[in-house]
């Protein structure tokens, strides 16, 4: 007969939770999970998981662990004779207390591993070796049997010999029959136990939001109710996504006819998760799906959602909103796709995101623009989520029709469009390619007389030096790029956005803007002209949507479209051929006003001139090709857990950002004390999460944020203004004007530093 439990057994310090507390809690989830949908899971799957919960933190009556815990409460230590030995991690010691004889014969072989795996790997911790289990098994014959002889709980019956041969059940051998699935089903358990503790160690109230409102109204009501106040009827595209539901889509919709509406009407009030590339284009659709439809149960996960909620005059506290969209509890998510697909780097910890979306389905917003590595990781992560049960829909304004063979490959079920939806207004640019070395810039000041000029450049330091050539004749010329500190860049953007409104709104304001691919896709705005760069096929359509938007063309036979093919870029941000492709599709249509029947149908033959092997066979012999297929056979090969978190990361630096401080900056900083201020308020542990992370916001406003093929050198160490926030000293100058509003940004190498730091530019 087992002890009464004597002592109490902790599992957390903050808030205080026993063992027992804990898993209950856990257990409560667990049927929340059942209750918001039992067809997540079989039946037998289900009391595997269940199993799963209530042993998973068993190991932590380990004294070690106990130890630690009342160290943190000022409680009287528990006598431990094994001093000299260091603490096992909880998850290790976990699996010892399952009966093998037992469990196997409930489960089987291949659920019983699953379920000892699911355990042993809920936290992501340093592997034990086997020359470390024979040490582990000691210890656990000899201290643990201990502790457990105190343990009591009638959800569990311990056994009366601990398991210490389970250590054969937790490799992942590739060759083993029947491998992918058993994989893909030890994913989903490993995710959904992961996503039970962290709801029950983050004290959120449920693990699924209910996708219904008090009201009984769903995101399907809310878009029809706003339609219907409008006096709108459902356009071509949302009664078609609408319609296909149940199906996994690509559909090829030009902006302006209600995609963003389709796509949420897909969804038919399911689980969903919206992806776009660009934060500043989700953070728009959040504020339009909560405030213009009025659709409360939306949530934002990206790199900077949290300030976005700590700028909400909101009830709901932001670190509960943060926590929540971390948790994926919403029935509709924004987010950026590393948010999501890291689970294809198969490291552990990246489980979580796959599990929930084998039940969800999920919307993938202008793949386009995609780097061809990041396209690989779409295409890899799509199979396994659909193998898993998911769905999914492309919707975009032009696809690549190359993708449609990589999708064949890897066996992705998908429904091909077979018609376009467009824009009612079908001619809009009429493009001219200039074959020269250098923009005509008396041509640019003349029709900024008169017009709103835009010009774009591949590169930072390119738009730079037009700006100041530009300047000569004391042109008035603004400039826009990403070497701004983000309160300059937001002070552009809004300015910018007044200038040339989009929206249809009007002003009478003419004159010239500079900038970079930035302004592609992340702002409203509506310019008369355009001169730019030659760039992809993609990026140029992208430009070319920010002229005449909305608007008929009304100029004659005078372009409003200036290509200049200089080769700005050239194998650098553009890839040569991809640049070539690109520049073949643009001579094709020189000249012409593009539109016949819709505009969007010459957008989709100029993309398929680049990316459609039955027009450029040339495409499948591509670097561009190469790389997706490169990528896929290194994504499907990958073994379970060689990669860390870090480096799956490190993998979407198409996405993610180095975050900068220029020294002057810094300097000036310094010197008003700010730095210092800043620091110890970081430091102090008085202060509230929320507080610190107002002063987080803070600093981030004198930073700049610079995508990964920028080649900067970095200074380390205490010049990171504070432990752990990845801000980095760049070595150079900044100009910028706070009462003209004016500056070229970043531009050029600190004078003291003799580091190369200036090649992105």
């Amino acid at each position: 007969m087992r002890c009464v439990m004597s002592i109490i057994f902790y599992a957390k310090s903050s808030p205080v939770q026993t063992i027992e507390e804990h898993t209950q809690c856990a257990l409560a989830k667990l049927k929340q999970l059942k209750e918001y949908n039992k067809d997540i899971l079989t039946p037998i799957e289900w009391e595997l998981l269940e199993t799963a919960v209530i042993y998973h933190d068993l190991g932590k009556m380990d004294i070690k662990f106990q130890n630690k815990i009342r160290k943190c409460l000022n409680e009287n230590l528990l006598s431990d004779t094994y001093k000299d030995v260091n603490e096992i991690p909880h998850n290790y010691l976990s699996p010892v207390f399952f009966d093998k004889k037992l469990w196997k014969q409930k489960f089987g072989r291949d659920m019983y591993e699953i379920l000892i795996k699911a355990v042993y790997y809920h936290h992501n911790r340093e592997w034990l070796s086997k020359g470390d289990w024979e040490a582990v098994e000691h210890y656990v014959k000899n201290s643990l049997m201990q502790q457990m002889a105190q343990f009591s709980w009638e959800k569990i019956n311990l056994p009366l010999k601990l398991n210490c041969d389970y250590f054969s059940c937790i490799g992942f051998d590739s060759e083993q029959e029947d491998y992918d699935r058993k994989l893909l089903k030890y994913e989903k358990i490993k995710g959904l136990l992961n996503r039970i503790d962290y709801c029950a160690s983050s004290g959120m109230e449920n693990i699924e939001e209910p996708a219904k409102d008090k009201e009984g109204k769903g995101l399907v009501d809310y878009i029809q109710a706003d339609m219907s106040k409008k006096e709108f009827d459902l356009r071509p595209v949302q009664q078609y996504m609408k319609e296909n539901c149940n199906k996994n889509l690509v559909v090829v919709a030009s902006t302006g006819v209600g995609k963003t509406e389709a796509s949420l009407l897909w969804l038919n009030n399911q689980k969903g998760f919206y992806t776009l590339p660009l934060k500043v284009s989700i953070n728009a659709i959040y504020d339009r799906v909560k405030r213009k439809i009025g659709y409360e149960k939306v949530r934002l996960l990206h790199s900077d959602a949290f300030s976005v909620y700590l700028n909400e005059a909101g009830e709901e506290e932001p670190h509960i909103q943060y926590s929540n969209s971390k948790l994926l509890a919403a029935p509709l998510t924004l987010c950026t796709i590393d948010q999501l697909f890291k689970f294809v780097f198969r490291y552990n910890g990246g489980e979580m995101p796959l599990a929930t979306l084998s039940y969800s389905k999920l919307i993938i917003d202008e793949i386009q623009m995609y780097s061809p590595d990041l396209v690989a990781i779409i295409l890899v992560g799509l199979k396994t989520i659909t193998d898993m049960g998911g769905k999914f829909a492309i919707v975009t304004a032009t696809f690549p029709k190359i993708l449609y063979s990589f999708m064949e490959q890897l066996g992705i079920d998908v429904i091909k469009p077979t018609q376009n939806f467009y824009n009612p207004i079908t001619k809009r640019h009429r493009m001219v390619l200039l074959q020269d070395n250098e923009f005509d810039f008396e041509k640019i000041k003349e029709l900024s007389k008169t017009k709103k000029v835009l010009v774009i450049c591949n590169t930072v330091k390119r738009a730079q030096s037009v700006t100041e050539e530009l300047q000569k004749s004391n042109t008035s010329v603004r400039l826009l790029h990403s070497a701004y500190l983000k309160k300059h860049r937001k002070k552009l953007e809004q300015e910018i956005m007044e200038f040339a409104p989009g929206g249809g709104i009007k002003n009478t304001q003419t004159g010239l803007w500079v900038s970079t691919q930035i302004v592609e896709a992340s702002l409203d705005i509506d310019f008369d002209v355009l001169f730019t760069e030659m760039c992809s096929v993609d990026s140029l359509q992208q430009r070319m949507g920010r002229v005449y938007r909305g608007r008929w063309y009304d100029l004659g036979d005078m372009p409003n479209i200036y290509v200049l093919n200089n080769y700005s870029g050239y194998g650098n941000v553009v890839d040569k051929e991809i640049y070539d492709y690109s520049l073949n599709a643009v001579e094709h249509f020189n000249g012409e006003l593009l539109g016949e029947s819709a505009i969007e149908d010459i957008k989709q033959k100029m993309i398929d001139k680049v990316f459609d092997p039955k027009e450029n066979p040339k495409i499948l012999k591509s670097n561009y090709q190469k790389t997706i297929q490169n990528n896929i056979a290194i994504l499907t090969r990958l073994p379970m857990y060689e990669l860390e978190k870090q480096d799956a990361d490190s993998m979407f630096r198409g996405i993610d950002t180095k975050t900068l401080m220029p020294r002057t900056v810094y300097e000036q900083l310094y010197r008003e004390g700010k730095i210092e201020a800043w620091s110890n308020k970081i430091k102090n542990k008085a202060i509230p999460y929320t507080e610190k992370q107002k002063i987080k916001d803070e600093i981030s406003a004198y930073t700049v944020s610079l995508a990964h093929y920028h080649k900067l050198d970095f200074d380390f160490g205490h010049e990171m203004i504070y432990k752990g926030s990845k801000i980095y000293i760049y070595n150079g100058e900044y100009d910028f004007d706070e009462i003209t509003g004016t500056g070229k940004g970043i531009i050029k190498k600190y004078k003291e530093s003799n580091k190369k730091v200036d090649n992105f530019l």
